[in-house]
């Protein structure tokens, strides 16, 4: 393992802030999808149909990650900052629903190559015992987007327009493009031995996908990311049909989970790596499933349901953060490809997850809801547990 670099906090403090221009071009159209709809003169459906195209591009991420393994990480990292910058720039200058849907799709696709890039790099520069902390403040980023970025977005566009977001998201790509380019270390100068781990002549995805531990591993992140996502489409839904929410108590709602999501990947940084990291995404796992069933029990007041909500999404972002972090150690030579397909499947129970919470709300309600989210989070439990066990059966690894 390399030796971490002169100046490599730095260099992690430009890549989670550029995370948070990422993440904020993914989230931005949600919560103002109105607005944005009054905007180009069109439908709210349309509008959220770029939602779920944009989600979509999660899917495309393990055609830039293989690129990504063969001709290094630093190359494709500022490549999807480029594409961020003028997917960005493309939906800030011109007005057009057409070109909005071609900016969200560009911008979101780069963030789908640049997520498992940057983990993998981070991967190569970092020993395994410290990697659940430096990965876990990488993610702050996400729930930063949440409790910063949503609301500062959400000013810009009452002073000016909806376009403006993506003129300020594309300028702030091409400051943090420069600064990578300078102070990110050139991973072709990793030692011979990690080098030629980390590139192959071929993609490799048959190694990937006939590794017991990763199967385990993608099945555990769909069941997560479908149990998370089918309760928070509809969480809103929740809070203004049983408590008579306003719209900006359904905001502070937001708030007070990004604060949750920022409590979790601070616990990652933090104690992931004490704890160990395949014992802490069980214990997450197990504490998420007993927060689903607990939280029908909680519809007694409002304070205990957003109790219920922080313990939830808390759990979650600690657990699947974590399993971000063992995820880049289960083929070492493949990282970025590996983690590609960890966001794949992620995004495809995301929109798994978008689909059923609508209905099962619709016929069941929320003890519907929390039933089937924590059932798919015992399911991922399983999943990550039988993953692990065959591989020590057949190989003898205590990994």
């Amino acid at each position: 393992m390399a030796a971490i670099p002169e100046g490599f906090k730095g260099f992690i403090a430009t890549a989670t802030l550029t995370k948070f221009l990422f993440n904020l071009a993914r989230r931005l159209v949600y919560p103002f999808a109105p607005e944005f709809a009054r905007g180009l003169h069109t439908d709210l459906s349309a509008i959220t149909s770029l939602i779920a195209i944009n989600q979509a591009t999660s899917l495309l991420g393990p055609a830039g990650a293989w690129f990504a393994d063969r001709y290094g990480y630093k190359i494709i990292m500022l490549i999807s900052i480029c594409m961020l910058a003028a997917g960005s720039f493309a939906a800030g200058f011109i007005p057009l629903y057409s070109v909005l849907g071609a900016g969200l799709f560009i911008a979101g696709l780069a963030k789908s190559i640049f997520d498992p890039s940057l983990q993998a790099f981070i991967s190569n520069m970092v020993p395994f015992g410290q990697r659940g902390k430096i990965i876990g403040i990488t993610e702050l980023a996400w729930a930063g987007c949440t409790i910063a970025g949503i609301p500062a977005a959400g000013l810009v566009i009452q002073r000016f327009s909806w376009q403006t977001p993506f003129i300020i998201i594309g300028v702030l790509s091409l400051a943090s493009l420069g600064v990578i380019m300078i102070i990110m270390p050139d991973d072709r100068k990793i030692p011979a031995h990690v080098h030629h781990k980390g590139r192959q002549k071929e993609p490799g995805w048959e190694t990937i996908v006939k590794n017991p531990r990763v199967v385990g591993m993608l099945s555990f992140c769909f069941c997560m990311s479908l149990a998370n996502d089918n309760l928070f489409v509809i969480y809103g839904a929740w809070l203004e049909k049983s408590y008579n929410l306003s719209l900006a108590g359904i905001g502070f709602g937001t708030i007070f989970i990004g604060m949750a999501e920022i409590s979790g990947e601070t616990c990652t940084a933090f104690l992931s790596d004490r704890i160990g990291l395949k014992k802490s995404v069980l214990i997450g796992v197990s504490l998420c499933s007993m927060a689903y069933f607990i939280l029908p029990v909680l519809d007694t007041g409002l304070y205990h349901v957003l109790a219920g909500l922080f313990i939830i999404f808390f759990t979650f972002e600690f657990t699947i953060v974590t399993s971000m972090s063992l995820s880049t150690e289960l083929v070492p030579e493949l990282r970025a490809s590996t983690m590609a397909a960890f966001f794949a499947t992620a995004g495809m129970g995301r929109v798994a997850g978008a689909f059923s919470g609508g209905m099962i709300w619709a016929g069941y309600g929320i003890h519907g809801i929390c039933l089937v989210s924590g059932l798919f989070t015992l399911t991922g439990l399983a999943c990550v547990i039988a993953g692990f066990r065959y591989k020590r059966t057949c190989s003898g690894s205590r990994n």
